[in-house]
């Protein structure tokens, strides 16, 4: 099975790297995508350590946003208020919202993990309402200091897991 890591600049994005590593100990490939936002917390060498695969920056001749967007499942993690927002309304401006455009018209699970201040995630509610309703999946962050935290990595593979199984079987 093969997850899609999609990392955006949220300052979780610092735990990313233990998700994707987590991820491959639970049997799972793992390809990841970052924004240029997540390169600037994170060195895409990290990701490419943790993956054992090179990491998608910028989109080429090779299509990737379209090459993987048919894998088992993209996961969003983090996923910033921009990311979500841009997603809501189909903006395809960066190789993350090319990717998940191109999967959600392919039908491909999402599983999206909301990072970023609590005023920010009360601003994105409608957005994030929209998602759901389109069969968007989340992992609610943990509310704390004000912020709206990435939550237990163990919540987020098992997430990721139930929703590949729940997948092969339909």
């Amino acid at each position: 099975m093969t997850i899609v890591l999609c990392v955006t600049g949220s300052i979780a994005a610092t735990k990313s790297i233990q998700l994707a590593r987590d991820l491959r100990r639970h049997g799972q490939d793992v390809k990841c995508f970052m924004s240029e936002a997540a390169c600037d917390i994170i060195n895409p060498i990290s990701m490419e350590f943790a993956t054992n695969q090179d990491v998608i920056i910028k989109l080429t001749g090779k299509i990737e946003h379209v090459k993987y967007s048919q894998e088992d499942l993209i996961l969003v993690a983090p996923a910033t208020a921009s990311t979500i927002s841009k997603f809501a309304y189909k903006i395809s401006d960066t190789p993350i919202t090319a990717l998940l455009l191109a999967a959600y018209g392919h039908n491909t699970p999402i599983l999206m993990v909301p990072s970023m201040h609590d005023a920010m995630y009360a601003g994105i509610s409608e957005n994030l309402d929209k998602l759901k309703s389109e069969g968007i999946h989340f992992v609610d962050p943990k509310m704390a200091e004000g912020k709206a935290k990435f939550p237990d990595i163990e919540n987020i593979v098992l997430e990721s897991l139930r929703l590949i199984n729940q997948n092969k079987k339909d």
